[in-house]
């Protein structure tokens, strides 16, 4: 029988459907508080603020990339799969956590100060693990030659336009396009990084 998510993860997840909804600026500790279904107090147990809360989202969706990244390379997989399988996670997460993608998206880069620098420095350690995943294909002959510094990044951007552009639509049609949007990418990405007769 699976255990019931403690506190904080109640809120965590509270907070992502309220930030989805009303945007993080807009939206007030107590109605976070009403959607987990805890006192306003409890949130600062946790929490030092809201800021923190937000940072909190995002560190969980980074450690939880890492973790992947990880497993991947230990199970020895070539980098056309890795490709497939991190793609399918990460859109998996967000047909999961509906509004996840909004927040991840929306607020990323609506920041200065502290908290921007923090969101920026794991923007960079995703980024760098791209980066390692294709130098490690070029090294072992799968990618073709190119800059890492210059395609991780317009790869990263690309799963970010997809995840941005699906909520444009009606949830049923956007459920659709997260369902798609990993083979669909996997092959694009896989056909401009592919050296030829590869996986």
């Amino acid at each position: 029988m699976a255990q019931a998510p403690g506190k904080e993860e109640l809120i965590r997840k509270a907070a992502i459907r309220v930030f989805a909804r009303k945007g993080f600026h807009r939206a007030r500790a107590e109605e976070i508080a009403e959607e987990a279904g805890v006192a306003v107090g409890t949130i600062y147990n946790y929490f030092k603020s809201k800021e923190d809360l937000l940072l909190a989202i995002f560190q969980r969706e980074f450690d939880q990339e890492m973790d992947l990244y990880q497993s991947l390379e230990k199970r020895g997989l070539s980098v056309s799969e890795r490709i497939r399988a991190i793609l399918q996670a990460h859109f998996a997460r967000l047909r999961e956590e509906h509004g996840l993608g909004k927040v991840l998206v929306r607020e990323r880069f609506n920041w200065s100060g502290e908290i921007a620098g923090r969101l920026l420095e794991l923007h960079r350690g995703m980024l760098e693990r791209i980066e390692g995943l294709i130098q490690e294909g070029v090294g072992q002959g799968w990618v073709r030659p190119c800059n890492p510094q210059i395609v991780a990044p317009a790869l990263f951007a690309i799963v970010e336009s997809i995840s941005a552009c699906a909520m444009a639509y009606p949830e049923a049609e956007e459920r659709g396009i997260l369902d798609t949007a990993p083979e669909e990418l996997a092959s694009l990405i896989w056909k401009g990084l592919d050296k030829g007769g590869n996986p």
